[in-house]
């Protein structure tokens, strides 16, 4: 009876041990916050950017999932990568948006999932109806609802910081996430948008004069009709576009880049953004813009503004920054791509005012 006691507390003793080791990896401390010298843009990451592949993010990240989140929309269960380290501390949450041809399995996000595994971050990619070249894609109400149920998910499945959650995307992910800035503010502390469509429909002429482009095959299929103007497809684009909504977001701070080379979407989308979001003293003219679009260089009414903290060794050259109310604008050498520390350096500095409780001192 007294070997069988000995046991049964030496066993004891070993699983509360063991538990004690699990919570204290668990609740490793966080580095020091620095840059990633392995990865800069996603131009630069292996491979192409619309790479897609499961294999690829196992084993880059080991505690990668795939989480099925049921639309609160129109009921469809759509897929989205979910990591979260398990550890008992509150954390940021980083949603990271798919470009326009690609899914949520899109491989150049993996660096952002790396940093959040580093500094105990969430991450979550949600799918939002996949590609953009059907009618429940491309900035539609149910792919908007997308990713807000992948937030509310992912508060579900983790203990998730409610004034650090962060979005991010470039293209048509950045599109899509002004759009879900501008129509729930109260969700974010911070949007990176690199190299953003402003205008579906604008986009779509633009793109008249590159047939051999498929963008404009695909935005006739998502908006039923292509979008001339007075036509029903011309106002469903609208309504899909930054264009329309993005001042409902002035109280979202707003990280936009873009590169004085992007021959795929011209870096006026950018800039017609930030007028909208920055204070009228602040904003670019109409001169200024075209200059930078025709000419691909900074006029000289505009230099003088070339340098950016977040911006270091292996990013784009910058060779514009202004920053004005919640909004920034950097302007880069380069063309449609996005760099990684920069955006998580922004972001990582970024937070929500907490509201003060009524029984607080003012």
């Amino acid at each position: 009876m007294k070997i069988y006691s000995r046991s049964a507390q030496l066993l004891l003793s070993l699983l509360m041990l063991c538990l004690l080791l699990s919570a204290c990896n668990r609740d490793k401390p966080i580095p020091p916050i620095e840059r990633m010298d392995k990865y800069t843009t996603t131009k630069q990451y292996p491979g192409k950017v619309g790479d897609e592949s499961l294999e690829d993010w196992k084993k880059h990240l080991k505690g990668i999932e795939v989480a099925k989140i049921k639309s609160t929309l129109d009921g469809k269960t759509e897929p989205a990568l979910f990591y979260e380290s398990k550890s008992s501390r509150k954390k940021p949450l980083l949603v990271v948006l798919h470009s326009w041809s690609s899914g949520y399995l899109q491989v150049p996000s993996i660096p952002f999932a790396l940093w959040a595994e580093k500094y105990d971050w969430a991450f979550i990619q949600p799918n939002y109806r996949g590609v953009f070249e059907q009618p429940e894609a491309m900035a539609s109400d149910v792919a908007i609802q997308d990713i807000v149920d992948a937030v509310d998910y992912a508060k579900q499945h983790a203990d998730i910081d409610t004034s650090r959650i962060y979005l991010v995307g470039s293209s048509g992910g950045a599109m899509t996430a002004l759009v879900t800035a501008s129509r729930h503010p109260e969700i974010w502390a911070g949007v990176a948008a690199w190299v953003p469509v402003f205008d579906i429909p604008e986009w779509f002429d633009f793109n008249l004069y590159y047939p051999h482009r498929k963008y404009n095959s695909q935005i006739v299929a998502a908006l039923g009709g292509e979008p001339l103007e007075g036509t029903p497809a011309e106002k469903e684009g609208k309504r899909r576009s930054p264009s329309t909504q993005i001042h409902q977001a002035k109280k979202v701070p707003i990280f936009l880049a873009h590169g004085i080379n992007d021959l795929l979407v011209p870096p006026s989308h950018s800039i017609r953004a930030f007028n909208i979001l920055a204070n009228p003293a602040d904003t670019i003219s109409k001169e200024q813009m075209d200059y930078i679009v025709k000419e691909q260089a900074i006029p000289e009414s505009m230099q003088g503004e070339a340098t950016d903290k977040y911006f270091g060794k292996g990013d784009p050259e910058v060779v514009f920054s202004r920053e004005s109310d919640n909004v920034k604008l950097v302007l880069y050498v380069g063309v449609h791509d996005m760099a990684y520390n920069s955006t998580l350096l922004w972001l990582n500095d970024q937070q929500k005012k907490q509201p003060q409780s009524v029984n607080q001192p003012q």
